[in-house]
């Protein structure tokens, strides 16, 4: 299954950071997880009020995984810190 999440931050937030703590967070998952693959974080490269700023995909070996991928402790703290400043939240799973 692939898990893809789009997120969109208040105007005035730095979304450098933002990134840089998205990116850590996915190759932490990658590598503490053998049933998540493939973790990819992109930055939207034009700035409009329509587009997410960051993207995040991951490939996962079944739906099964969804609720241990979204609760694990990684995951958790990276939503901690960045929760506050989410303004838009998309995610998209397809098999």
């Amino acid at each position: 299954m692939k898990h893809f999440v789009l997120l969109k931050f208040e105007p005035g937030f730095d979304v450098d950071a933002a990134e840089v703590i998205v990116r850590d967070t996915y190759k932490g998952l990658g590598e503490a997880l053998p049933w998540l693959t493939n973790p990819c974080v992109y930055r939207s490269c034009i700035v409009r009020d329509t587009n997410a700023d960051i993207m995040a995909t991951v490939d996962l070996e079944s739906e099964d995984y969804l609720k241990p991928y979204l609760t694990h402790p990684l995951h958790l703290a990276m939503a901690e810190k960045l929760n506050p400043h989410i303004i838009q939240r998309n995610s998209f799973d397809y098999k």
